[in-house]
């Protein structure tokens, strides 16, 4: 399901509310919530990452052989540091 989700709003939706739910139990606020979500949506439904590394001079590290796992790192660091602002200074 995740590979659809930049062709697809409602398949990002529901891949970005299932990745929702440990988040969800673990108490956050629901503005906590909601920066959290529209984050990992609109990161997963756009191009961002690929066009933030050929921006930032790592097009190299963007194409093979270091892709697609180079892309796979950036991404879900972007996650966590965003998680990271969201939820440490609150809690």
């Amino acid at each position: 399901m995740a590979q659809n989700k930049k062709r697809s709003s409602l398949i990002c939706g529901f891949h970005v509310a299932t990745y929702m739910i440990p988040f969800i139990l673990c108490g956050f606020a629901w503005w906590q919530l909601a920066l959290i979500y529209a984050q990992h949506f609109l990161q997963d439904r756009t191009g961002f990452i690929v066009w933030f590394m050929n921006h930032t001079g790592k097009k190299d590290f963007a194409t093979p052989p270091m892709a697609p796992w180079s892309i796979f790192v950036v991404d879900n660091t972007f996650h966590l540091a965003w998680i990271l602002l969201v939820v440490w200074p609150y809690n």
